[in-house]
């Protein structure tokens, strides 16, 4: 009876299977050389390291702005203050005066002006 038989039933060939750790290495290299990878993460480079936009140059811009907006915004509260003793200056003159004592040491007619130096500010100049 076997003479009829097509066919002859041989054990299927065995297929060695490579070990655990050169099948992650295979998948690890196929993944690195895949050309996708490369292009991809050497656009990441360039545009990060080697831009003239790159990465630190944009925050260092990003630190002088925020230095830039505290000055504007140290100067307009400066501003402000200004306007309003320039307002006072020209509206009151009991100011007019006092500032023309204090800071240009003008004095009335009938008055003698005695300056006079503050010994304590400069003893400790002396001693440095």
């Amino acid at each position: 009876m076997e003479q009829f038989v097509d066919f002859v039933t041989e054990k299927e060939p065995v297929i060695e299977e490579a070990p655990k750790k050169r099948r992650a290495l295979s998948r690890v290299s196929r993944f690195l050389t895949n050309k996708y990878l490369i292009a991809s993460v050497g656009f990441l480079i360039v545009m990060l390291f080697l831009d003239k936009n790159d990465l630190i140059t944009t925050m260092e811009r990003r630190e002088e702005l925020n230095n830039l907006n505290q000055s504007k915004e140290h100067y307009t509260r400066e501003l402000s203050e200004l306007r309003k003793v320039k307002a006072e200056l020209e509206t009151d003159p009991v100011i007019i005066e006092k500032l023309a004592r204090e800071k240009y040491l003008m004095k009335r007619d009938n008055e003698d002006i005695f300056v006079t130096e503050d010994k304590t500010k400069t003893l400790p100049a002396l001693e440095e």
